[in-house]
């Protein structure tokens, strides 16, 4: 499990962000799902700082990967396009990692080999394949097209990518142009042509993803939206829905949850920053297409976000005294 781990590490610098049109071409035709990070725009930023230096220095993975190859995906992705065909639990399930960057191939390549990784050669360019450590699960493959441009996802996702790149072909995927629109104005950005229910699954949280499968969220047919970081951070996502009475209804849920907020914001100084950030919530519907945004200043964010660790300590005094 170790090496595996490190080999992902690896192949997913970043994981779970206008997109670069070379990573996009490489995605499968066939993709339903699509997400990506501006590295670079997002660290720019005061909120992306302040999630760099919140990340565990510590973490034991991520310091053997920059012992071991000198590459830090915090310091050395430019950019990463994550995309799937979202065929979950089935042998044609497939996925890819496209990612710009600064890559010390040679050292990356023999961290890899060390940990497990056999090398092959597919059209002139170099894999290393790992076994997934699952008898149901495909083996993963990272190649290097060249010191700035990495991929990595199922052997048969990075060899058709790997075609796509070498015949220049067209980017052709459904989802792709919506990805354009999308990235064009978001520093992270996600696409998904896949209702939402069906993301239940994946959902950690058996009481969340129960939730998920509901008449509401199953109503939810395709999904857009991202985050565009700076002084105040801006929160958007589309939904289209099964019917114009369900994008109505979707506004209603939101607002109902946003009062409940509200109403509490007294109560609970928890609620209180939360209300405070919703009061820029704005909700429209057209046609069958329910818009959600949100502008939210970076600093209340942080202080938001730093509010749970506060409290244990705030605990721990009263304890003491």
């Amino acid at each position: 499990m170790k090496k595996l781990s490190l080999f992902l590490l690896l192949a997913l610098p970043l994981g779970a962000f206008a997109a670069d049109p070379a990573l996009l071409q490489m995605v499968m035709p066939d993709a339903q799902v699509l997400a990506g990070l501006q590295v670079n725009q997002a660290k720019s930023s005061p909120f992306g700082q302040y999630v760099l230096q919140h990340l565990s220095v510590n973490d034991t993975q991520l310091g053997k990967l920059a012992s071991d190859t000198g590459f830090d995906p915090r310091r050395d992705v430019t950019e990463i396009v994550l995309a799937s065909n979202w065929k979950s639990d089935s042998p044609g399930n497939r996925w890819l990692a496209l990612a710009d960057g600064s890559f010390n191939v040679d050292k990356i390549s023999a961290a890899a080999a060390v940990n497990g990784a056999v090398p092959s050669v597919y059209k002139g360019v170099n894999l290393l394949t790992h076994s997934a450590g699952s008898g149901t699960q495909p083996p993963i493959a990272i190649a290097f097209l060249n010191p700035s441009l990495a991929l990595a996802g199922d052997v048969l996702s990075v060899q058709a990518a790997i075609g796509r790149r070498q015949s220049n072909a067209p980017t052709d995927s459904n989802v792709s142009a919506k990805a354009q629109q999308v990235s064009a104005n978001n520093d992270f950005w996600f696409v998904s042509l896949v209702p939402l229910s069906n993301f239940s699954n994946a959902i950690p949280n058996a009481n969340l993803g129960g939730a998920m499968q509901g008449n509401l969220f199953a109503a939810v047919n395709q999904a857009s939206g991202g985050i565009k970081f700076g002084g105040t951070i801006t929160i958007s996502a589309e939904a289209v829905m099964r019917s114009e009475k369900d994008a109505l209804a979707l506004v209603d849920v939101v607002k109902f949850v946003a009062g409940l907020v509200q109403l509490n914001r007294q109560n609970d100084p928890a609620a209180g920053q939360v209300a405070t950030l919703l009061d820029t919530l704005q909700t429209t519907t057209s046609g069958n297409v329910t818009t959600i945004s949100l502008a939210v200043p970076e600093q209340q964010l942080e202080q938001l976000l730093n509010t749970p660790h506060q409290r244990p300590a705030k605990a721990a005094a009263l304890r003491i005294n």
